[in-house]
Order: C-alpha cells, then structure tokens, then sequence
C-alpha cells in the first residue's frame, strides 16, 4: 500500500485520477488543495502553500508520502511555478521517491512549433529538467484527445465544456487541415484506470503512453451524424489560418482560466494546428496498454451512440 498525493485532484483530470486510485483500494489517497477541506474515509485532504517549499515538503513528509501526482491545470505561468515548487518540495521530503509530471495530454515535444503554439510545451519540459536534478524517479503521462468532450454534458465527466473540433450538440465541426490527420482518442475514466495501474510499476518509463482509439476527425464526425440522424455543418481550417492564432468555429465555450476571447481562441487555434499535423497522435512504442490488457478501451463510438442516442 502506497500513500499517493494528487496536487489538483479537485479539478477535472486530477479528481477523475483520485476516484480511480480510491476504486483499487490499494492506497492511501491524499489530495493536496490550496484551500482548507475535510476529509472522509476514503480521501484525505491537506492543505498546501505552493509559493514555501520548505512548509509543502513538511507537508509531504508528515504525511509519508510516497509518489506525487501533479494533477495541476497547466493553463497560466502561476501554474508552471506551483508545479516547479511542488518538484523542489518532494525532492526534499524524506519520504517522497517518485513523481508524475501533469500533462495528461498530447505527446508535446520541444520543437519551435509545439513551444510557440502550445505554452504546455515549455512548461512540461521545464518540469523534466527540474526532475532531472533530483533523486526523484519521474514520468509524463501522454495520452490524445478526451473523448468526454463529444459526450458532455451527457457523459459523466468532470471536464469543463471545451469543444475539440465538434460540437456534437451544435452538429458542426471544424475540421484542422484537410482532415487526414489522425490523432487518439480516449476517455478520462480510462487514463485514470491506466495512471492508477501505473502506481504499480516497480520501475516507470520516462514516458509514459497511453494508447487509445486512432480517428480522423473526418471519422469521428462520421459517427456523430450517424448517431444525431443529420449531416454535419463542416468547414475545415487551413494550417495557415490556425497558425495565425484565428479558428472558425461559429460559436465558442465562454473562456476560462482568466484567458480574453483572443487568447481563447489562439489556444485552441495552436492545438488544432498541431492536430492537422499528426501530433496528437500518441507514441506507440511500449505504452502502457502492453502492460495493462485487461482495461477495455470506451470507444467514440460508444461515448457519442451513449450520450447523444435519441436526442
């Protein structure tokens, strides 16, 4: 038995990671919150000072814990420095070995373009170089696109709206580049399950890849109009309009995160830039599903027919 701490298991991802954990009933589950919380019997909750190193690896170490899990929304600078602290804080604690970078993402390298696009870049590969000064043995969670985006508000699902191309309630899509590109696709509750499993690795890749259904958003609208009954209102996006920061959708989620409708718009442009280019697909080398084989995979099929069928 473990003692496993998720730094952002409030929000959507980590809190989606927290209920995996807790269902193996194999470890002690603790999430470190900003705000003061209680806990009940299945989660402890302790409270974090992200800004003093010295008072969170205090935390850490009081509390025995093991392996961190940086669960953190990756969205501002603010959020960077929290995770750097966090990386300085179980290197210091007695207690803490090892370390799960947030990304929980697409496989984000340091090339110009994925830096200049997509500030999660940089921020990942600041937390692997700080990792790589410690004694703690680390890895990096890659895994797509979530399918709950073409389910919410039907699916269950602690994701915030976000719309990935379709809007599978609005029944319009637009599609970056020409629509060939391929990317994976997967479920929170699934990267959940994997990332839960991975806690029981004795040695962690440095990589760690989660390999789910590979789609063209082309294919994925394909099963969403079968499901709606109706065609699809469909533009696709030119790569250079997407690197101009500029997307067509004809309507978006409000912004959040304290982004302007500009910088909304910008990031999701940069995603949709990199997804015409074949960068959402994850690496299949080694992944984590040649260790796992009994987690069952949910399919777009089976997110979008369970969500939306009859309405």
């Amino acid at each position: 038995m473990g003692v496993i701490a998720v730094s952002g298991g409030t929000g959507s991802v980590g809190r989606t990671i927290v209920e995996a954990l807790v269902a193996t009933q194999k470890h002690k589950v603790i999430v470190l919150t900003r705000a003061e919380r209680a806990s009940n019997k299945d989660i402890t909750y302790l409270q974090v000072n992200y800004e003093d190193v010295d008072a969170a690896s205090a935390v850490l170490e009081s509390a025995a814990v093991d392996t961190v899990i940086s669960a953190l929304s990756m969205i501002t600078e603010q959020s960077n420095e929290a995770q750097l602290n966090l990386i300085q804080a179980a290197n210091k604690s007695k207690s803490t070995r090892r370390f799960v970078i947030s990304a929980f993402d697409m496989y984000l390298t340091e090339e110009s373009r994925f830096v200049e696009l997509v500030p999660q870049a940089k921020w990942q590969y600041a937390a692997i170089s700080a990792l790589e000064k410690t004694d703690l043995e680390y890895t990096r969670v890659v895994n797509g696109f979530f399918l709950d985006y073409y389910g919410v508000p039907h699916w269950p699902s602690h994701l915030k709206p976000w719309i990935t191309s379709i809007s599978v309630a609005g029944k319009w899509a637009v599609i970056p580049g020409d629509g060939t590109s391929k990317a994976n696709f997967i479920t929170t509750q699934d990267t959940a399950k994997f990332v839960a499993r991975l806690m029981d690795l004795s040695k962690w890749p440095k990589l760690s890849s989660i390999v789910g259904e590979a789609l063209t958003f082309v294919e994925l609208v394909e099963i969403a109009e079968k499901v709606r009954g109706e065609k699809f209102r469909v533009i696709f996006d030119s790569l250079e309009h997407l690197a101009g920061g500029k997307i067509s959708f004809p309507e978006f989620p409000e912004p959040d995160y304290g982004l302007s409708q500009d910088e909304f718009e910008a990031a999701v442009a940069g995603i949709h830039y990199l997804a015409a280019s074949n960068a959402a697909l994850v690496p299949t080398e080694d992944p984590l599903n040649n260790y796992f084989p009994d987690i069952k995979l949910t399919t777009a099929q089976e997110v979008i027919e369970s969500s939306w069928k009859g309405r």
